[in-house]
């Protein structure tokens, strides 16, 4: 695979029906299931339950197995998986709103950090601690019969990012001015700009390329030397 082939290829997921996973952190994945907010069309990559479920798969939260059992209790439970559906729209509202309001250097609002340990607090409820790679990590086990399932491991990730990471790494991809994504920069030396640099960044170089090279083609000629002669 070569070097342009590589980053196309990055964050890809289980399917291309969903967007690309360039967050770095999976409750920024989550926001970023609407793209473009900040474009004139954005758009919702989850208008249904169903598509919670099936963006999970693609984002790793779920396995193959667990997928088609999901579906079937939410066909068999529409409300309950509607009430569910609402919950999982509401925490991807408030994590979007926190983390924008870190980025851009303001408090978060109190209510938004409520939601969001509201269901950190109810996905623990069904947490395991297991042993995992010569530590311990949590698991659930009573998942697939548990219509929110999907919103446990997103909670969690928002709270980890919350209380452990260095927050002046919250970044909002500006695009052309019509991206909006939230990421958490990874890079070296702290100075990443874009969602992807294949994406987002060769964009607004290409528009920079062409604005430069439209001044010089449609820049006056020269009359002669400055006070004539």
């Amino acid at each position: 695979m070569d070097g342009s082939a590589g980053k196309q290829a990055r964050g890809q997921g289980h399917t291309r029906d969903f967007p690309r996973l360039l967050g770095e952190r999976l409750c920024l994945h989550f926001v970023n299931t609407v793209e473009g907010p900040i474009s004139e069309h954005p758009e919702d990559f989850l208008p249904t339950y169903a598509d919670l479920v099936r963006w999970s798969r693609h984002a790793g939260l779920l396995t193959d197995a667990e997928v088609n059992p999901l579906l079937s209790a939410a066909s068999a439970r529409p409300a309950q998986a509607k009430a569910v559906f609402v919950r999982a729209l509401a925490l991807r509202d408030a994590i979007g709103r926190v983390f924008r309001a870190i980025a851009g250097e303001t408090p978060p609002a109190a209510g938004d950090l409520a939601d969001i340990k509201q269901e950190y607090v109810a996905a623990l409820e069904h947490a395991r601690l297991e042993p995992a790679d010569g530590a311990f990590a949590w698991s659930w086990p009573d998942g697939p019969a548990k219509l929110d399932r999907p919103l446990w491991p997103v909670a969690r990730s928002a709270v980890e990012l919350l209380t452990g990471a260095d927050l002046t790494r919250v970044r909002i991809c500006p695009g052309a001015d019509d991206c909006g994504w939230l990421f958490y920069d990874t890079s070296r030396n702290g100075r990443r700009r874009w969602c992807s640099m294949e994406g987002c960044g060769s964009r607004v170089k290409m528009r920079r390329h062409y604005a430069t090279h439209r001044s010089a083609t449609h820049r006056p000629a020269s009359s002669g030397a400055p006070g004539g002669a």
